[in-house]
C-alpha cells in the first residue's frame, strides 16, 4: 500500500538533512512518496532539498510561497497515495515512527490518527474533511475537528520524533523562532492573530478532554504528559493585553 508524507519547510535547514535522514531510514522497505512544499527558503534549505530529490526518486519537490495549512494542502493535491502521513521537517524521527506507521496499517487503516509529531489519514477523509486551510495557528486542530464531526479522529499521545525547534518558540510562539528575522516576527504575530479571528471555535476547544475519550493505545511506548496542550482562553481585554505583550517581546527579541 503506497502512502503519501506531506510537508511544509520554512527556513528549517538546522534540521532538515537529519530529517530526510530519518524519515528515509525508518520507512525503508515501505511504498512511500515525500512531497514537500517550500515556503521560499532562505537559509538553505531549497539546497539541501534539491540534493535530497537528486537521489531519490519519491520526492516531489514544490517552492511556493504559502501558510503551513495551504502548503499541506497543495502537497496533498500533488499526492497520489492511499493514505497522508503528515510530518514536520524540524523534526528528526525515532524509529518509533516506523514502529508507528507499522501498527496504524495493521490495526486501523480506516480512522484518523494523530500522534506527536506525525498524523496518518486515510486520503477520502482528508477530502470529506474539506482538507487544510490557509492558516499558520489552529490548521492542525482546525482539520481533527472536521475529521471527528465525521466520527473517525483518534489519539495517540506518543512522541516518535525530536522537534529541533527552540523551545521558546514552539505551539503558539512560533513567531519567535530564530529561523525569522525582525520583520518576520512581528508580521507571523499578526499573522496569528488572524488566524485566531478565523479559527474562534477551534480555539476555544478543549482538545485535551476531546482527545481523553478517543486516546487509542498502541503499546509502542509510555504515553507523553499533558498531550495535547491546553490553548490560552482570554476575554477581550486579557487577550489585548497578552498581544501587546507579546508585541513587545517579538520587537525585542535578539
Amino acid at each position: 500500500m503506497k502512502f503519501s508524507v506531506c510537508t511544509t519547510n520554512y527556513n528549517c535547514a538546522h534540521a532538515l538533512a537529519a530529517h530526510l535522514r530519518s524519515v528515509y531510514d525508518n520507512l525503508h522497505g515501505l511504498e512511500f512518496e515525500y512531497v514537500v512544499v517550500d515556503n521560499k527558503s532562505r537559509d538553505g534549505s531549497w539546497t539541501i532539498l534539491t540534493s535530497w530529490a537528486a537521489n531519490h526518486r519519491n520526492v516531489t519537490l514544490i517552492s511556493k510561497r504559502s501558510t503551513i495549512g495551504e502548503g499541506r494542502e497543495i502537497a496533498f493535491a500533488r499526492s497520489s497515495g492511499s493514505h497522508i502521513v503528515v510530518l514536520d521537517t524540524d523534526v528528526v524521527y525515532s524509529s518509533l515512527l516506523r514502529r508507528f506507521v507499522d501498527a496504524y496499517f495493521q490495526t486501523c487503516p480506516g480512522l484518523s490518527v494523530q500522534a506527536i509529531y506525525c498524523g496518518i489519514f486515510p486520503r477520502q477523509t482528508w477530502v470529506e474533511a474539506g482538507g487544510r486551510r490557509s492558516l499558520n495557528t489552529n490548521e492542525d486542530v482546525d482539520l481533527w475537528l472536521r475529521v471527528d464531526r465525521i466520527g473517525t479522529m483518534r489519539w495517540y499521545p506518543v512522541s516518535v520524533g525530536e522537534n529541533r525547534k527552540e523551545p521558546s518558540a514552539w505551539g503558539q510562539a512560533d513567531y519567535l523562532s530564530k529561523r525569522y528575522n525582525k520583520t518576520e516576527r512581528l508580521l507571523r504575530l499578526l499573522r496569528r492573530e488572524w488566524d485566531f479571528l478565523k479559527t474562534g471555535p477551534v480555539q476555544r476547544t478543549d482538545l485535551r478532554s476531546l482527545a481523553a475519550v478517543k486516546t487509542i493505545d498502541m503499546g509502542l511506548a509510555e504515553p507523553a504528559i499533558a498531550w495535547p496542550q491546553n490553548r490560552p482562553q482570554y476575554n477581550h481585554v486579557q487577550h489585548t493585553i497578552a498581544f501587546i505583550r507579546e508585541f513587545k517581546q517579538a520587537v525585542q527579541a535578539p
